[in-house]
């Protein structure tokens, strides 16, 4: 019988071939594609609850796990277990690149920057805290004033609102004489700087820059008078088409008026009120009705001559030599075509922050001015449309604390960061995040000043705004940067509501929320 033949054990692998680098690299790719694909699902399953970022949040186990552990907390960006960061950093990064993409937001930081924002935590202190609210003309400021008035402002006591300084005016500039003159009575009767009751001031004067060359002369009496304050800025903006159609009709050419009085005497007759061309509206006759006023107050003037107005009589002597001194103000495309417009209405907005992007210098916006009259921020040196989305995204959010007028970084001397802004467009958001951010109840009724049936952007055509929004790049991707951070801070929002309700907080408790208004504009928690 022949025996087995006895074969030497092999060792386990031992026929499998050497591993190749093309081997590695064909697993490695295998193994990262997995990866994407997971990835790429869990952030279909995420977004997904989201219809529209300015529909409510609708994620009730990840609201829940944005709440910290320690319930004494308010800010979401607090610790939290592994996971949960986890998901609120996917969350934070989904929201930002969709938000980023809505309002075309070109710069590559972004999406980062968004997501700063969202981890940013509301942290008005008023004890620590003095803002001061840059009220640009035509940006429903008025109406802003008049909230802070009666929310922050209060109680009231004679003529003046104690928490709102003296001096300030809703539709002027800062009267610093009135505001040194109630201080000084304030420590005459033995109050300390430290217990003055002043939590911030509006007016048309601007604060920025408090540091510098530049530096204000508002910011410099806020230096001397608060010096333990840390100041906090505040301002409203508005469409930069609706902006300008504003300006135009209000403040350069009177119209809202001609067309209120227009309309009236329409109304008498049992007529409806007109607002358009296409209605029957004509902007042009009504100048020449203005006109005729002119002439007639120079008329009369003329009779009795000890007081007489020399611009008026100037503009009269012009008229009856055959110079319209209105034609800008017949139609937006005159205007458009105009001086008035290259002098007045050029990069409007560089009021709001002082300056463009960070190569641009501070200075002349000390004042909210009538006529604005602005430099050309395409024109500045280092201007670009990223460099103008990155730098509000930074500096109106509220996320760099370097920004200085005596040069960026300079330590000590960081210009007042943006506490709150609103945008006149989505004023009832604005309204809500001003009682979030300020902690303040919400009003029975939201003060509305100034506000026309007649919009002056209806005598306005699809032409002329077409030239606006090619003409005025810089404005727009400020307007659309500053839209993108509101839509950020509304998610933040709700998402840290809705955490405070799971966490067992009332609606009696969160007294500073506008549940009517979060419910008007389709926010349910």
């Amino acid at each position: 019988m022949t025996s087995p033949i006895k074969r030497r054990a092999t060792p386990p692998f031992a026929h499998v071939r050497p591993v190749t680098p093309r081997s590695l690299f064909l697993i490695g790719a295998a193994l990262i594609y997995v990866i994407v694909i997971g990835t790429q699902f869990k952030l279909a399953r995420i977004i997904s609850t989201h219809h529209e970022i300015t529909s409510s949040f609708d994620s009730r186990a990840l609201s829940a796990q944005l709440l910290t552990n320690d319930k004494t907390n308010d800010n979401i960006d607090s610790p939290h277990p592994p996971s949960s960061q986890s998901n609120q950093q996917i969350l934070f990064e989904a929201l930002s690149t969709k938000i980023a993409q809505k309002w075309n937001l070109t710069t590559p930081h972004a999406t980062s920057l968004l997501i700063q924002q969202f981890q940013k935590p509301f942290d008005y202190d008023p004890q620590r805290d003095f803002f001061h609210f840059h009220h640009l003309y035509k940006s429903g400021g008025t109406s802003m004033s008049d909230l802070m008035d009666k929310t922050i402002g209060l109680p009231k006591v004679g003529k003046y609102y104690q928490g709102i300084l003296p001096g300030s005016y809703r539709s002027g500039d800062l009267d610093h004489d009135e505001a040194l003159q109630d201080i000084q009575r304030r420590l005459k009767g033995g109050k300390k700087k430290e217990t003055l009751p002043y939590k911030g001031a509006y007016a048309h004067t601007g604060l920025r820059p408090m540091y510098g060359p530049q530096a204000t002369k508002t910011a410099k009496f806020y230096l001397e008078h608060f010096p333990h304050k840390r100041f906090r800025a505040v301002t409203m903006l508005r469409d930069p088409i609706d902006f300008r159609a504003s300006n135009h009709a209000m403040i350069m050419c009177g119209l809202n008026h001609e067309v209120e009085v227009f309309n009236k005497e329409r109304e008498n007759k049992g007529l409806d009120k007109i607002c358009s061309p296409q209605e029957g509206l004509n902007i042009s006759s009504l100048i020449d009705v203005k006109i005729q006023g002119i002439l007639d107050k120079c008329d009369q003037e003329a009779k009795n001559p000890d007081n007489p107005i020399k611009a008026r009589q100037q503009q009269c002597k012009q008229e009856r030599d055959g110079i319209d001194t209105l034609v800008h103000c017949r139609s937006a495309s005159n205007l458009l075509k105009h001086e008035q417009y290259q002098k007045h209405y050029r990069s409007m907005f560089k009021g709001v922050m002082g300056r463009f992007h960070r190569k641009q210098p501070f200075g002349g916006t000390a004042y909210g001015r009538m006529g604005y009259g602005y430099e050309s921020a395409e024109l500045s040196h280092g201007y670009s449309v990223e460099a103008v989305e990155e730098y509000t995204l930074e500096d109106l959010g509220g996320l760099d604390l370097s920004i200085s007028g005596a040069g960026d970084g300079n330590d000590g001397k960081a210009e007042p960061d943006f506490l709150w802004f609103g945008i006149t467009e989505r004023m009832k958001e604005s309204v809500v995040l001003f009682y979030y951010t300020f902690k303040v109840k919400p009003v029975e009724r939201v003060p509305k000043a100034r506000v026309q049936e007649c919009r002056p952007t209806s005598w306005w055509t699809e032409e002329d705004k077409a030239i606006v929004r090619e003409r005025e790049p810089a404005d727009f991707a400020l307007w659309r940067a500053a839209n993108a951070i509101m839509d950020v801070r509304m998610e933040k929002l709700k998402m840290e509501v809705k955490s405070k309700l799971n966490a067992g907080e009332t609606k009696d408790s969160l007294f500073y929320v506008d549940w009517d208004q979060l419910e008007e504009i389709g926010v349910t928690l």
